[in-house]
């Protein structure tokens, strides 16, 4: 059996010693010795020797001699045969040629190298001399080279190889010639030429075969490397040491190399024809922008371009040998020919000056000179000059808006800022400075400006800086504190621009709204003392009717008892009458009860729009009713909900009428707080017992714990104005829906309104 196995196989005695091999004779003898290369054979002796100690299965890879100076990889596999007692009999062991796929996996390797090397755009003679070098590494007993042509004449610009030196000089100085060897013919012919035997090829001259052969050179594989257009780069060229034709490996990696050879010689041209193409736009750049002229130290005027003559209103043959000062204007002059003489005296210069032009126009320009050697060895001024008139026309257009600008603003006490957020760069206008109270000599930054926000409405000006981060438009009103201890009232708006390069930039304004904030809150306290009058009054005709329907009845039945004990207290008592007169009273009783069920049933309407009611989605509709309100308090709301909550069923404007109280007593709660951020948070969740729960939580004042159970008590209120029916009212509305209404004072301060309805169960 092993010796028709394909493979080398080898069998081993417990201790190492070879017993039998199959037909490959040349394995007979093998053991751990010179037949591995030497760069394995210590691994491979450990290896096999721990093996044979550990009765462990190996496998390595390494390079075995096959004749001399040639290696093979090859993949050595071993595997021990056991008794039925689990003792080692022998060792059994295969060898696998696996030479092509190392070299491929080299071949593989070396390309990525190559093509690394040519996209950093290394330079052409080292991405050359490293694949020539992996060539010759992957192909044993090759030297390879590599010979470039200028595609229009076909002359060699370089021929070479790291590996010998004498065919460099051969092409030197000469044409590319099909007679002189088989690189100039394959690159002539552009097809691949193949000499098998150097020794008996009579193509060539005997000096070429003679040369080849002294180097040791005794077979050729020419290869053309074309470009994309298919014009002739060069050629490639492998040279083995023995006689015959390239094998199929060789002939896929020649293939591989020619392209890369390819794409690395149209990449080094490219490069130099983007650096041609650079150097000439930079000579037009450097000598266009408008008016391009040499001036000598006197001032004649050498030379000067189209641009230039046009704009002084003559030919460029009639204002060569002219005195340029001539045309400066007569106020500027002086300054000029000191700048030309500066320029003349080896300086670089910047200067802006007015030209009068032939015409008579009055120019103003701006030039940018530097020296020039001249053709007769003198230095000259050479100077690119631009009319900037309109430019300086505009700039004093936009100083005069700027004057108006800050004028508008000084009016309105507005002032106005550009913002960069990636940066933190701020840049205001003077009344944004006044309004801050910052001085103008110092650089306005975002700590600065929050600094002097007021501790009370810090977390509005950083709830707007996160927004910022999102790029929202920004729209807030906070108070500053300056440091003499004034506050200010102030209104921020700012919208986010993006510039060409994706940069973030606000524009915006902050307006000092303080006396219309002071007249505001003016106003709506004289709103809030009419309102409370006429809720006191609403109040008094509401106590004058509940008593007039109440003494009715009452009269009633006071004037039925006296009548009925003077009925019983005659002689003999008229029992029939005192009867009667009971009656009477207890019709006027059920005349009383009657009324105070109406009152009742005044204040306790029943649900007459009962339907499904998503409490999420009416709490936002009562935060958007309070938007204004909330802002205006300097309250920062959050509203939370998580997934999709199930509908309660009920009346949803009595469950708004819930909410509305709940946020309003939460509003009103927070009235005076300037130590801490004002909040309010509402929450809508899922609760136990299938109930949807809904909780507004402030930083207010709170209240005390043990108050807590008076809280729902009509007509009980710790507010200075208030009636006490709002909490009343709104457990009586949430008791009617099967619900509950709870308070809880917050842990530091502020405190927690919840009510909770059931939900009906999906079937």
């Amino acid at each position: 059996m092993i010796d028709s196995l394909p493979i080398p196989a080898i069998l081993y005695t417990p201790d190492g010693e070879v017993y039998h091999a199959n037909r490959h004779a040349q394995w007979r003898a093998w053991q751990t010795n010179d037949s591995i290369h030497r760069d394995d054979r210590n691994a491979v002796v450990a290896r096999f020797h721990a093996s044979l100690t550990t009765g462990e299965p190996f496998a390595f890879e390494c390079r075995f001699r096959i004749t001399a100076g040639v290696y093979r990889w090859c993949l050595v596999q071993g595997y021990p045969l056991r008794d039925d007692e689990a003792r080692i009999v022998c060792w059994y062991v295969t060898h696998s040629e696996i030479d092509n796929r190392k070299r491929a996996e080299a071949l593989l390797a070396g390309e990525k190298r190559l093509l690394e090397m040519v996209a950093l755009g290394r330079p052409l003679h080292k991405v050359l001399d490293g694949l020539c070098k992996l060539a010759e590494e992957i192909a044993d007993g090759c030297q390879c080279g590599i010979s470039l042509t200028v595609p229009d004449d076909m002359t060699p610009l370089r021929v070479g190889a790291p590996s010998f030196i004498h065919v460099e000089a051969e092409a030197r100085g000469r044409h590319v010639s099909s007679h002189v060897g088989p690189c100039d013919l394959a690159a002539s012919f552009r097809a691949q030429v193949i000499v098998p035997d150097i020794a008996s090829e009579t193509r060539w001259s005997r000096m070429w075969r003679e040369q080849s052969l002294a180097d040791g050179r005794r077979a050729c594989w020419a290869t053309p490397i074309l470009s994309r257009a298919n014009e002739v780069l060069g050629s490639f060229t492998i040279y083995s040491s023995t006689p015959g034709y390239p094998t199929p490996f060789q002939r896929n990696f020649i293939a591989q190399f020619k392209h890369i050879i390819g794409v690395a010689i149209e990449r080094a041209q490219s490069d130099l024809a983007l650096k041609r193409s650079e150097e000439c736009f930079r000579t037009i750049v450097d000598t266009t922008p408008e008016c391009v002229k040499v001036i000598t130290r006197e001032g004649s005027l050498l030379r000067i371009n189209s641009a230039g003559s046009a704009l002084a209103g003559a030919p460029s043959e009639a204002l060569i040998g002219k005195c340029f000062y001539d045309f400066v204007a007569p106020d500027h002059r002086d300054q000029y020919i000191e700048f030309n003489r500066d320029i003349c005296s080896g300086k670089t210069g910047f200067l802006e000056f007015d030209l009068i032009t032939l015409n008579g126009e009055r120019r103003h320009m701006e030039t940018h000179a530097a020296p020039l050697c001249g053709s007769d060895g003198s230095i000259v001024q050479l100077g690119v000059t631009r009319d900037i008139t309109a430019r300086r026309q505009a700039d004093e257009q936009l100083r005069k808006s700027a004057a108006l600008m800050a004028k508008v603003e000084q009016l309105s006490l507005s002032g106005s800022f550009c913002w960069r957020p990636s940066t933190g760069g701020i840049s205001c206008s003077e009344q944004l400075y006044r309004i801050y109270g910052v001085e103008l000599e110092t650089r306005m930054t975002i700590d600065l400006v929050t600094a002097r926000v007021h501790p009370g409405d810090r977390h509005i000006v950083q709830n707007a800086l996160e927004q910022a981060q999102d790029g929202k438009d920004l729209d807030c009103d906070y108070r500053l504190l300056l440091p003499d201890g004034a506050v200010k009232y102030v209104r921020m708006q700012a919208h986010a621009t993006s510039g060409p390069h994706g940069e973030r930039d606000y524009m915006g304004a902050v307006q000092d709204v303080t006396e219309r904030r002071q007249s505001e809150e003016a106003l709506d306290a004289l709103r809030a003392e009419l309102a409370h009058v006429s809720r006191v009054n609403g109040l008094g005709a509401l106590t004058a009717s509940i008593a007039h329907e109440i003494n009715q009845p009452l009269a009633g039945i006071m004037t039925n008892a006296r009548i009925v004990q003077r009925l019983l207290s005659a002689e003999p008592p008229n029992v029939e009458g005192a009867l009667e007169t009971a009656l009477r009273t207890i019709r006027d009783g059920n005349r009383a009860s009657e009324v105070v069920t109406r009152l009742r049933a005044m204040f306790r309407k029943e649900v007459v729009m009962s339907g499904a009611v998503d409490l999420a989605e009416a709490a936002r509709e009562v935060i958007e009713l309070l938007r204004s309100e909330i802002r205006r308090k300097q309250i920062v709301l959050q509203f939370k909900t998580t997934g999709h909550l199930p509908a309660v069923t009920g009346d949803k404007v009595q469950l708004q009428q819930v909410m509305l109280n709940l946020l309003l007593n939460a509003i009103e709660a927070m009235q005076g707080v300037g130590d801490r951020p004002r909040r309010i948070l509402v929450n809508v969740e899922r609760d136990d017992d299938n109930r949807i729960r809904l909780a507004v939580t402030d930083s207010g004042a709170g209240f005390e714990p043990e108050r807590a159970a008076r809280l729902f008590d009509a007509f009980y209120t710790t507010k200075r104005e208030g009636m006490g029916i709002g909490l009343s009212v709104s457990r009586y509305i949430v008791e009617r829906h099967g619900g509950r209404l709870s308070a809880t004072s917050n842990e530091r301060f502020g405190a927690t309104f919840a009510f909770s309805v059931p939900y009906a169960e999906s079937p």
